[in-house]
């Protein structure tokens, strides 16, 4: 394979680690990457709490278990070297009743079979050995679990590749693919701006926190998060058997029903949801009475469907330069939030789609009183229940000090959506159109509906954090960053958390990566890379 230009689609964590393994094995090529954003791990890579996650509940020999295991490898002698923090902190999981203490045994199975060295149980007086703060029945605990700083990475990793000769287009859009024989047309154009996302000292952050950000969650203030939504679990209807389960317009009742133009908005949703609810009323609108093609908002974005929309009222200025051609040997597109659009755009099957999840994180300051801050010395957090994949919580020792309290998360209203107030009438139709999100949504009901309250109330949340961690102060939390994770699922409503890569010709696109996507990047770069050099060319992946 003759290869002098190189593309890379996506400046994240993973697509930058790709870029640099590229740049050590192709050293006379040419690497260019690509993103639409301004910077580096502009979205989900640069919002997490920096735990080196070890995959402690991956299946025995599962490809997730074993780019998690690689990922640790390679990332501990890297980040040694070039001098970013890490932190070896070890890591407890706490059960609360002996439901949780059963899923405890099954985690400690699977690794030990998966080699995570020094993993055991706790009783409570164990537990209290290694972290005094500490509540529950019994702890799993993963004595190397560690923390780093992701961002730090990933511009270390970039740093490497503009050392190689590579370079970095930022505020390029790239909206669609010709695939040839032998090399990749590349379609783009320069990006709108971006929304900027609220600066509200994130961990590793530079910059001051935004004017509230530090207040007492509980103080009633405009920027309150339980401001904005009701106390009562209220995203949540129905049973689990018969038609959606979250309701999109419950949410947006509660932020912009003052607004003038939210009924449109309703009109718009309602629609949406009615064309999935009645299939019936559904099919009388297209002919041949086949089942209606559900395109979800997404038939506008005929280049891809990652062109950022603003709603409606809040349109904004923009010029963007007319579509520009580059030809590469080699095109591989870690694209995240947009990576079903972009494989839709250069042909490949949608399947599986991104459905965006908002995970909120918050903070207390090593300033804060009352030593608030010293609560907890490394990780505790809650145990993984399949039946409830986004309901995990965590109170972590930041790699700088202080404490990173979440992820709260919740289905978001915008793949790129940061602000509260904002959503994205094209990216929820999107979500609300596809069959695959409400089959997801109606197998975790019952769960999902059980921790409603904590996913919409800060309040509600740092109570839930408090079950396990009692001696957190609530007074001394102020909210801090937010990220946007980008899940892959597919049409039967199954979370996607593994690597998924499909390759045509000279184009290979990431659809999917594991939830230890951070930790794995390293790994992940390899592994693709390996795919794509030495594997056929041609072969579907």
């Amino acid at each position: 394979m003759s290869i002098s230009r190189v593309a890379v689609v996506g400046a994240g964590i993973v697509g930058v680690a790709l870029a640099r393994e590229l740049t050590g094995r192709l050293p006379a090529a040419e690497v260019t990457v690509f993103d639409k954003a301004d910077r580096l791990a502009a979205h989900q890579s640069g919002h997490t709490s920096g735990i080196v996650d070890p995959a402690l509940a991956a299946q025995p020999g599962s490809a997730e278990a074993k780019l998690a295991r690689r990922g640790v490898e390679l990332l501990v002698p890297f980040v040694s070297e070039r001098g970013i923090p890490y932190r070896e902190c070890g890591q407890l999981l706490i059960a609360q009743n002996t439901d949780e203490a059963d899923r405890l045994e099954e985690i400690l199975a699977r690794a030990e079979a998966n080699s995570i060295p020094g993993v055991r149980l706790l009783d409570r007086k164990e537990m209290l050995e290694v972290e005094p703060n500490a509540r529950g029945v019994l702890a799993l605990y993963a004595p190397h679990t560690a923390v780093t700083d992701f961002t730090a990475l990933t511009e270390a990793l970039a740093s490497d590749v503009s050392a190689a000769g590579g370079t970095f287009r930022f505020g390029t859009l790239v909206t669609g693919f010709d695939v040839m024989s032998n090399e990749v047309r590349l379609r783009m154009r320069t990006a709108a701006p971006e929304q900027s996302e609220p600066t509200v000292g994130t961990e590793g952050s530079d910059g001051d926190s935004a004017s509230g950000a530090d207040r007492d969650i509980d103080s009633g203030s405009d920027g309150d998060i339980d401001d904005q939504v009701h106390e009562a679990p209220r995203t949540y209807r129905g049973d689990n058997t018969t038609g959606p389960v979250i309701d999109f317009r419950d949410e947006l009742r509660s932020r912009f029903g003052s607004q003038d133009w939210f009924n449109q908005v309703e009109d718009t949703i309602s629609n949406l949801s009615d064309r999935f609810t009645n299939p019936a009323s559904g099919r009388s609108r297209h002919s041949g009475g086949g089942e209606p093609r559900h395109t979800g908002g997404d038939e506008p974005r005929r280049t891809g469907g990652d062109e950022h929309r603003e709603p409606a009222g809040r349109e904004r200025d923009r010029t963007v330069s007319p579509e520009d051609t580059e030809v590469f040997d080699l095109v591989i597109v870690c694209a995240g939030l947009q990576a079903d659009r972009l494989a839709a755009a250069a042909g490949f099957d949608e399947g599986p789609r991104i459905v965006p999840f908002t995970s909120d994180y918050y903070a207390i300051d090593d300033r804060a009183t009352d030593d608030s801050a010293e609560v907890v010395r490394g990780i505790i957090g809650t145990v993984p229940d399949p039946s409830s994949p986004f309901s995990e919580r965590s109170v972590v020792r930041g790699i700088r000090g202080g404490l990173v309290l979440g992820p709260n998360t919740i289905v978001s209203l915008g793949r790129e959506r940061y602000d509260k107030h904002g959503f994205d009438l094209g990216d929820m139709g999107s979500t609300v159109g596809f069959k695959g999100f409400w089959k997801f949504a109606a197998q975790t009901a019952k769960t999902a509906a059980r921790g409603a309250k904590s996913a919409v109330s800060t309040s509600a949340f740092v109570e839930e954090i408090r079950k396990f961690v009692p001696a957190i102060d609530a007074s001394a939390v102020r909210a801090d960053s937010r990220g946007i994770r980008a899940q892959a699922i597919d049409a039967e409503g199954t979370l996607v958390d593994e690597l998924r890569v499909t390759t045509r010709g000279r184009l290979t696109m990431v659809r999917s990566l594991p939830r230890s996507g951070a930790t794995s990047a390293l790994a992940t770069a390899e592994r693709v890379a390996n795919q794509v050099l030495d594997g056929p060319a041609g072969a579907d992946g």
